[in-house]
């Protein structure tokens, strides 16, 4: 059985997810979980690819 949607998200990612949904931005999530932009939008990408935003 292979995972799909939220299942196949690493801890980060559920975060960013969370916090999207609560129209933060880009620049906003990375200082609150203390990561780079480029990294929340990596997360961004592979979100939009699971069609979860």
């Amino acid at each position: 059985m292979t995972e799909t949607g939220k299942d196949c998200l690493n801890e980060n990612e559920k975060l960013v997810l969370e916090m999207l949904k609560y129209d933060f931005d880009e620049k906003e999530i990375s200082q609150k979980l203390g990561i780079s932009e480029h990294t929340v939008n990596a997360h961004k990408t592979k979100l939009e690819r699971l069609g979860l935003v």
